[in-house]
């Protein structure tokens, strides 16, 4: 690989454009693109700038191994997926601490950093919370200003929005969070919806039903979460709403299968098990609590592997249980078991028969 065909590549993976280089090194447009064409070579007082700004020595500059680290930022993924399914998020964030310092200029590994330090200050309180919380604002600030990669860019936004968005947080602030908010696309014009009108033809409908499928399925995700949040003036009103929510995931999932949604559909019933605890209503509690436990064995017993969804309406969607991380080192069971056990709502059906077997089963 010549000087040119390194310079282009070392630009691409920091999602730099010719211009943003050309701005940093203080030359022309043109000259970034005579170097990377090889018509032309940097000025050698240019190279050690160069060679700075990537990170790297002028041996390097001159002859980089991209397959090593292309492979070894694979291993770290797949390292990193094994923690994830394992509820392992200590680890997790160590490998990325290690990945971003062997890569300090790789924006994928900055984004995975990022992306546990969210998780673990959102789960979090206190000091440390806090700290988690600004290093991962700092990261995400430095995604949006140095990296033109859109998927980091909106996975940067929507953590910031989040985070901004955290009252408990001494910097929250409803302007800062408004503003990220405002940097995004509408949901007319995301991606998602963009491609279900990319494939016309009649040899690419099965790509264009597997888009329009898992929209619907992300759709319904959406809606549901709405319905169920916490923003009800009354208790009977949350309930009646997240009913409804149940309701819609088996009128779209009508056989029952209902792969990773099994676990939307655990929380759900959680929750209205608490909202039914809440009023000691046992008879209502102890059904919400049944029927949580079924999604959660549900879910724990699929084989590992890619499955479709067989209802009709999403039958091209497809759910990989290797993929998904539950953010935990227990399985959904064991997870509902101990918030069971946490939660004081439940206090008053300690002693009761049905509700000791669900603890216990």
């Amino acid at each position: 690989m010549n000087l040119g065909e390194t310079i282009k590549r070392l630009r691409q993976e920091r999602s730099m454009t010719q211009e943003q280089l050309a701005e940093y090194l203080n030359v022309s447009v043109s000259a970034i693109s005579q170097w990377e064409t090889g018509r032309t070579a940097p000025d050698i007082s240019t190279l050690p700038v160069l060679a700075d700004f990537f990170d790297i020595s002028l041996d390097n500059l001159f002859d980089r191994t991209y397959e090593k680290k292309d492979s070894e930022i694979e291993a770290y993924r797949a390292r990193s997926q094994a923690y994830r399914s394992k509820g392992e998020t200590e680890k997790d964030l160590a490998l990325w601490r290690e990945a971003t310092q062997k890569y300090p200029m790789d924006f994928s590994c900055l984004s995975a950093l990022a992306h546990n330090l969210f998780q673990i200050s959102v789960s979090g309180s206190g000091q440390e919370a806090e700290r988690d919380a600004s290093e991962c604002i700092a990261i995400c600030k430095r995604i949006l200003r140095d990296c033109t990669e859109q998927d980091l860019r909106n996975s940067a936004i929507q953590k910031l929005v989040l985070l901004y968005s955290m009252p408990q947080l001494p910097f929250a602030s409803e302007d800062e969070a408004a503003r990220y908010a405002q940097q995004s696309g509408s949901i007319y014009t995301c991606r998602n919806v963009l491609l279900e009108h990319v494939y016309y033809t009649k040899e690419s409908r099965e790509k264009q039903l597997a888009v329009k499928h898992q929209n619907l399925l992300t759709y319904m995700d959406l809606l549901t979460s709405v319905l169920c949040g916490d923003t009800y003036d009354t208790a009977e009103d949350r309930i009646r709403a997240c009913l409804i929510a149940v309701s819609l995931w088996n009128t779209l999932i009508y056989d029952g299968n209902f792969l990773f949604y099994h676990v939307r559909l655990q929380s759900i019933y959680l929750i209205l098990a608490e909202l039914y605890a809440a009023e000691q209503r046992r008879e209502e509690t102890i059904a919400a609590l049944q029927q949580a436990f079924r999604h959660a064995k549900e879910f724990d017993g699929q084989p590992e592997g890619t499955r479709h969804y067989t209802s009709n309406p999403i039958r091209c969607a497809v759910s990989n249980r290797a993929t998904i991380s539950t953010n935990s080192p227990d399985t959904l069971t064991e997870g509902l078991k101990k918030a069971l056990r946490a939660n004081k709502a439940f206090d008053f059906l300690r002693n009761d028969r049905e509700f000791l077997d669900l603890e216990t089963q």
